[in-house]
């Protein structure tokens, strides 16, 4: 029998064919993803992760799997459900039809994390035991002129490469929540002042350069036990206008706010400083915002600005100093320089 040697080669390039196809068209399951990210993560951080969430997205054309991710470790703890301890994950699908290298963001959280173990000891020595912290740290490389973020962690030794690499830096949103009002000027001045030397603390230790910071002194009565109830009251009663200062803000009616004063103040007054702290750590990070706390509840605020942050982030505001010649304003070294304003929003009669 005569075999046909071009017909048994176009027979098994069918064959190539096909099997390459098949090979490429495989499906990928939701567990294919999961199992992918559970142990890159477990490689990359050294602990086990839940990823959950995972769904399709696509980018400039290609389709990929995003997820959210935590660690165990947080299962049980007052981070639990908190977003500000979670990150995503992301994993492409290749033209061969494999998964990509997995990318995640929790380098991120874990900076932030490290940040706070970094500063808040200084930060207590300054200000007391009463704060909370909100951070962002961004640690940035120079890519052809443009600084790129990298979600990465070590935050002690990526400020030292910031320090000595011009094409590294460190960009800091900082936000201390201090649970204690001001009610009087002579505590405004104390508080200006510890403001100050926290500023001139965040110098030295290479923190100022690219600094965003907030410091917002929150009415200790939010820690009163009946504060989560008041506060659905707050945001279910009709708004009034009222006339703060000379400004036109919306306040909820006066009846509500001076039985709020009171009841809470009672309650504060009869708890000691231990369980106002216990009281303060059941806020959740992200509850550190303007919408959820600050709005009503904040009696005062002081906000800066690096020089190198206007510019970075706030060209506008930066150009308009520099043609104004007061940047050097925002070099805070004086006391001076720093301005603690009332928050017009604030709802308490004292």
């Amino acid at each position: 029998m005569k075999i046909n040697i071009k017909k048994v080669i176009i027979v098994l390039i069918l064959l190539t064919m096909i099997i390459l196809t098949t090979a490429c068209s495989k499906e990928i399951s939701i567990e294919d993803v999961r199992n992918k990210i559970e142990q890159t993560l477990l490689e990359r951080y050294g602990e086990d992760f839940i990823v959950d969430g995972i769904g399709t997205r696509t980018a400039n054309g290609e389709k990929f799997y995003q997820a959210r991710i935590y660690p165990e470790s947080i299962i049980g703890t007052e981070k639990e459900g908190d977003s500000y301890y979670y990150g995503s994950s992301s994993v492409y699908i290749l033209k061969n039809g494999e998964l990509s290298a997995v990318a995640d963001t929790y380098g991120a959280v874990k900076m932030n994390q490290e940040a706070e173990e970094f500063l808040l000891p200084e930060i207590k020595k300054i200000f007391g035991q009463r704060v909370l912290l909100n951070l962002d740290i961004q640690y940035k490389k120079n890519n052809q002129g443009s600084y790129l973020r990298s979600y990465v962690s070590g935050f002690e030794e990526r400020l030292k490469e910031a320090l000595n690499d011009s094409n590294i830096r460190i960009e800091s949103e900082l936000y201390i929540y201090i649970f204690d009002r001001i009610d009087d000027e002579q505590e405004k001045e104390e508080r200006r002042q510890q403001i100050f030397d926290f500023v001139q603390y965040l110098k030295e230790e290479g923190l100022f350069e690219y600094l965003e910071m907030g410091v917002i002194f929150i009415d200790e009565r939010v820690l009163a036990s009946s504060y989560r109830e008041y506060t659905g009251k707050i945001y279910r009663a009709p708004i009034e206008e009222v006339i703060v200062e000379g400004e036109t803000v919306y306040l909820p009616p006066m009846e509500l706010r001076e039985e709020m004063s009171r009841v809470l103040q009672e309650e504060v007054d009869e708890m000691s400083e231990e369980e106002l702290l216990v009281s303060m750590g059941k806020f959740r990070k992200s509850e550190l915002t303007y919408k959820d706390l600050d709005k009503y509840n904040a009696s005062h605020y002081c906000f800066l600005y690096s020089v190198g942050i206007l510019k970075e982030r706030y060209s506008t505001s930066y150009n308009k100093y520099k043609e104004k010649n007061t940047l050097n304003h925002y070099y805070y070294k004086e006391v001076t320089d720093l301005g603690i304003g009332t928050n017009l929003e604030y709802i308490y009669l004292n």
